[in-house]
Formats: C-alpha cells, sequence, structure tokens
C-alpha cells in the first residue's frame, strides 16, 4: 500500500468530517490549487475571537479532503495565531515528516515528504482557512493565481 494514502486518510477521505455548509457562517473563502484542478469552499463560525464551527465543501482529491476533514476537527477555540502557528507546524510535518502532537490525526500526511508534487494539495486547506480568517474572499496554492 503507498503510504501516502494510510488507511486514516482514507477514512476522511471517504467519510469527510465537516463536509457541506455552515449555517450562522461568519467567514468564508475559496481556495485553488490550479496546478491539479482542486477547488475547496472553507466556512467558519468564530465567536469572541475563536472558532466555533467549520465546514468545507468543493470538488478536490483524496489529499485535499482528507486534509480539510481532519484540520476540521482541530478547530474548535483557537484563534488566528494558533491556526497559524499550526499551519507552520504542518507545513514541516509534510516537508520533514517528524510528528508533531499537536496535529492529532493529520501526521498521517508525513508520507508528503517523499511526494513534493502532492503537498500543495494538503496546504490548500490551510491556505483557504487562513485566507477566510483573515477576510480574504479567494486564495490559491499558486501566487500569481491568488
Amino acid at each position: 500500500m503507498n503510504p501516502l494514502y494510510a488507511p486514516l486518510v482514507l477514512e476522511h477521505y471517504r467519510s469527510p468530517r465537516g463536509r457541506g455548509a455552515l449555517a450562522g457562517c461568519t467567514h468564508a473563502a475559496d481556495g485553488v490549487n490550479p496546478l491539479c484542478g482542486d477547488s475547496l469552499r472553507i466556512e467558519l463560525r468564530c465567536l469572541d475571537g475563536r472558532v466555533a464551527g467549520f465546514a468545507f465543501s468543493g470538488e478536490a482529491c483524496a489529499i485535499t479532503t482528507a486534509t480539510a476533514s481532519m484540520l476540521g476537527e482541530l478547530l474548535p477555540g483557537l484563534t488566528p495565531a494558533e491556526v497559524d502557528a499550526l499551519a507552520q507546524r504542518f507545513a514541516r510535518l509534510v516537508e520533514y515528516a517528524d510528528d508533531d502532537p499537536a496535529l492529532g490525526p493529520l501526521n498521517a500526511m508525513r508520507a508528503l515528504r517523499d511526494h513534493p508534487a502532492r503537498r500543495k494539495c494538503a496546504l490548500l486547506p490551510w491556505a483557504t482557512l487562513q485566507a477566510a480568517l483573515a477576510g480574504r474572499a479567494r486564495t490559491s496554492t499558486e501566487p500569481e493565481s491568488a
């Protein structure tokens, strides 16, 4: 079996948590990975400066979908600064494959170290989440397309 598609990754792809629309959405952004065609929408409900609700939708590969699903499980109660810190930790994980307890199930994405072309698939949900929190309606994994 390809370690990129570990059982936990496939489970989150086949039964994603948080897929759909979010009632009472206060923040939203659309993200694209033009190199592979993934498109993702993230909707958030923030209360008192913290993430209180999360949902995502779109057409995306297994890696993007699973990452968004796992990410949604970690978000409740986090501030934008805490989300940014986790995003940096995740970027290190997919580049160096060092497990990080703060990332919980997202450690299943460590196999991306050996698949650099697929890293942007896993980074798309993070970029879209950060765009939503920053009040930007759109983002991309490619700077010239943002």
